[in-house]
């Protein structure tokens, strides 16, 4: 095991000893570095988990709790440098240069405020300045409930030539674990890459399709158990929406 993966195990004990993550991870390495993703992306600290030269500086602010608010904002010492970092964050999505923190804050003063769901699964659609502005008047619909915050979500997807076609293919195939492969758009790696990560799906979909469409009651309970095999989050959003429960069976 090389240094740096076995100084991230170290990082998981540690969060879990102080409480902040909870149950025992199978791959600890892997979920230190999901909790420190966040670090990465407002430059904190690089891809190898190490302290830049800000993160060096917030370290020292803690350390000597040097919390003063001797800046043009008169806000925390850390607060500050978060707030700088916030602003300069960002990402590149289809050649849009993206500002998160800034994205959020133009949304909110059209908005006044924004709902956690809003918040989850909308304010990612903003990715440029028309798809901004349209989502902000897809968020006055849905709490005008003239639509839902599905309509929105499917109609972005469906205004994607990458989800026409992987629609287009999949109403065109018969339904086979390798179809179910190729559909899903996502960018997991690792142990059978994208494929793998996908491969739960088949057994679900067919599933799904016996209930749904065909009425058989005998496959309501190996759908349940099947959506616990789903990778990450999807699970439980899954259950939620078929059983109105996030539990596993």
């Amino acid at each position: 095991m090389n240094d740096n993966k076995q100084l991230q195990i170290e990082y998981y004990q540690f969060m879990h000893k102080e409480g902040f993550v909870k149950g025992n991870a199978p791959n600890p390495a892997k979920d230190a570095r999901q909790k420190t993703s966040g670090l990465v992306d407002i430059g904190l600290i690089d891809s190898e988990r190490n302290l830049t030269e800000v993160g060096r500086v917030l370290l020292s602010i803690a350390q000597n709790s040097d919390f003063k608010s001797d800046n043009p904002l008169q806000i925390p010492k850390d607060s500050f440098i978060y707030l700088k970092q916030l602003l300069k964050m960002s990402d590149n999505i289809d050649g849009n240069v993206v500002r998160p923190f800034v994205v959020a804050a133009y949304v909110v003063s059209k908005l006044d405020y924004l709902s956690n769901d809003e918040f989850t699964y909308l304010l990612p659609l903003c990715i440029n300045k028309e798809k901004t502005n349209s989502i902000i008047n897809d968020i006055f619909a849905v709490r005008n409930k003239s639509k839902s915050i599905d309509d929105v979500i499917i109609d972005t997807l469906m205004s994607m030539d990458n989800y026409k076609s992987a629609l287009q293919f999949f109403q065109s195939s018969e339904v086979t674990e390798d179809v179910i492969g190729k559909i899903g758009i996502n960018r997991k790696s690792g142990s059978g890459g994208v494929q793998n990560y996908d491969k739960p799906y088949f057994k679900f979909y067919t599933l799904l399709h016996d209930v749904v469409l065909n009425k058989n009651a005998e496959s309501v309970l190996p759908l349940l158990e099947q959506s616990s095999k789903i990778n990450g989050k999807a699970a439980t959003l899954w259950r939620k929406a078929l059983f109105q429960t996030t539990a596993r069976t």
